[in-house]
């Protein structure tokens, strides 16, 4: 019998495994079940879907039990846990052990198996299997050319900034080349609240909430260029971490974590699970981990005793660099408020909170937290920030609805391939579309590279389609939304955003992309209208006339937070009668 399994980067139908006779394919990517069945019937084998095999939520929770083996077991003279801090960056490979291991039972051990290309997941399998794997390699020219043409394609694909950024964060991760430029600034007078930052998004939810204090000072740092991109009220300054970073390595500090890191393996792999994956190279780059979040831990602390910080309002703590700050300001019984940038944050199935206060945006976050995340509900509270400009005065119906717009994802991050995706639902949009009279817009993330999704369009649809669709980048406007007949996506945040300005939106349920459990919470709290196939689609048309006969009250899910309850959580002083707006 001869398998082949193939890399989330390859396609059955493309590459020298196409020429060739297989009794059965295995995905171990993402792939729905249209495009296994276009597959099976092209390649005229059986094809076996990893996807079939997660058990999402139910996944997450073995691997929290799994993962809570190694806590309290790397600490450093801060308090800080680095297993705790570092384990929630292979959240996803080990997800991945879990469910290549139930389908590595359904091969055979006599098989004859080959692998479009060796890279991982294909070295997790081999590690299952318990033997070694024939891959399709290629020579020597072939691979400089395939490099060569990789980062051309790079080059297309994003603007200078987005390239140098990529690049820092790839071989500046450490902050050794950025901190040698940064401009070291005097400390502030005043008291401010930290606003720590790694991306655009959570730098503008940030801030929105800063505009409910319009009398207290914030201070946003940033630790990468991006974060940056935002519009600043009066009351929030900005600074870069790298003008932070202390250029000697902690190097006595960093040896004793991986000590007691090399022991904790040695017991570690005592552990099927365990043993799999540092077998299969998971945890390689733990070393590295560490010398990048010492040297960001040391910045962070540098933040807190040169500035004057009274507390920390953080959008994202799954993101080791922004973690740390409320991870230390904690220590120093600094009042810690956390939120996260978008609709929920699934990585509170796997680790604690540090925070003193967790913002949730609405009763379906909250609900979520508690139901599923499993955290202490006297620690989550209702408080949403203001209303950026860009979606104010939500509920105005405009009278033109010309669009339909798919809110697109990088599904490349996570193992999908997204010439499959656009190859199963934009013929179905197009017509959609073309048959009720309306547009169609595809709405970017800011992930994706709008040159290469163009083309991509242009390489599914016929000639006739391609005058109907337009390929948009940068933030989500109102003025976007106001054109929306229905917007689409799979899992996206966007579905929030559509539905406050009652736009009816449809979520792509057999496409999920993350094993979280988004979608089912999003249809618990009727946030969306579920499609379980391409061919509902179709029906989008019925659908909306009774989306507006029951649509859900706006409000509920935006429950703004109230600025003197804010004050109390972040332990700001009440501005005096009269007091002066920060300058």
């Amino acid at each position: 019998m001869r398998v082949l399994l193939l890399h989330p980067e390859d396609s059955p139908r493309r590459g020298l495994w196409s020429e060739q006779r297989w009794d059965l394919i295995v995905d171990l990517g993402r792939s729905s079940a249209f495009s296994a069945a276009q597959w099976a019937e092209q390649a005229r084998c059986p094809l076996l879907r990893a996807d079939s095999f997660r058990r999402g939520v139910d996944d997450l929770k073995r691997v929290r039990e799994l993962f809570s083996a190694g806590r309290g077991r790397l600490l450093d003279e801060e308090g800080i846990d680095w297993w705790d801090l570092t384990s929630v960056l292979v959240v996803f490979e080990a997800e991945a052990a879990l469910v290549l291991q139930r389908l590595a039972l359904e091969i055979g051990p006599a098989a004859e198996i080959w692998a479009t290309r060796p890279d991982w997941p294909v070295s997790l399998m081999s590690v299952l299997l318990r033997r070694s794997l024939r891959s399709f390699s290629v020579s020597l020219v072939r691979r400089r050319l395939t490099w060569a043409k990789r980062y051309a394609n790079l080059l297309r694909r994003f603007s200078g900034a987005q390239i140098r950024e990529i690049f820092l964060d790839k071989y500046d991760s450490e902050y050794a080349w950025r901190s040698r430029f940064a401009r070291r600034l005097s400390p502030l007078a005043q008291p401010h609240i930290l606003l720590p930052s790694a991306y655009g998004n959570a730098s503008r939810m940030a801030i929105a909430y800063a505009r409910l204090l319009p009398d207290q000072s914030f201070l946003l740092v940033t630790t990468r260029q991006s974060a940056a991109q935002c519009e600043l009220p009066s009351n929030v300054r900005m600074r870069d971490l790298a003008g932070y970073v202390d250029r000697d390595e902690p190097t006595s500090k960093i040896a004793a974590i991986l000590a007691q890191w090399g022991r904790l393996q040695t017991e570690l792999s005592s552990i099927r699970e365990f043993e799999v994956l540092l077998r299969a190279g998971v945890f390689n780059s733990f070393s590295r981990w560490v010398h990048d979040g010492f040297r960001a831990r040391n910045a962070w602390r540098e933040v807190l005793e040169r500035e004057p910080v009274s507390a920390v309002l953080c959008g994202d703590d799954s993101n080791l660099y922004t973690r740390l700050p409320v991870m230390l300001a904690a220590r120093r019984n600094i009042p810690t408020v956390d939120f996260h940038h978008g609709a929920m944050d699934g990585r509170y199935l796997l680790k604690h909170l540090p925070c003193d206060v967790y913002l949730a945006k609405n009763e379906m976050e909250s609900d979520y937290l508690t139901r599923v995340c499993a955290l202490p509900s006297q620690k989550i509270a209702l408080g949403a920030p203001s209303q950026d400009a860009s979606t104010s005065d939500r509920g105005h119906q405009p009278t033109h609805k010309t669009s339909v717009i798919f809110f697109s994802e990088p599904y490349e991050n996570v193992g999908m391939r997204a010439q499959e995706v656009y190859g199963e639902i934009l013929p179905a949009l197009c017509r959609l579309a073309r048959e009720n009279g309306r547009d169609l817009i595809i709405k970017l993330h800011p992930f994706e590279s709008r040159p290469e999704r163009i083309k991509l369009v242009r390489s599914l649809l016929h000639v006739e389609d391609h005058k109907l669709v337009t390929v948009l980048d940068g933030p989500l406007s109102k003025s976007l939304l106001s054109r929306a007949w229905c917007g689409l996506t799979v899992e996206s945040t966007t579905v929030l955003d559509c539905l406050m300005e009652r736009v009816p939106c449809f979520l792509l349920g057999w496409l999920t992309l993350l094993p979280f459990g988004y979608v089912q919470q999003y249809t618990r709290f009727g946030v969306g209208d579920l499609l379980g196939s391409v061919g509902e689609i179709a029906e989008i048309p019925q659908r909306i006339a009774k989306f507006h006969d029951s649509v859900r009250n706006p409000q509920a899910l935006w429950r703004q937070a109230e600025p003197d309850q804010l004050r109390q959580w972040l332990g700001a002083a009440t501005p005096a009668a009269g007091a002066r707006r920060v300058s």
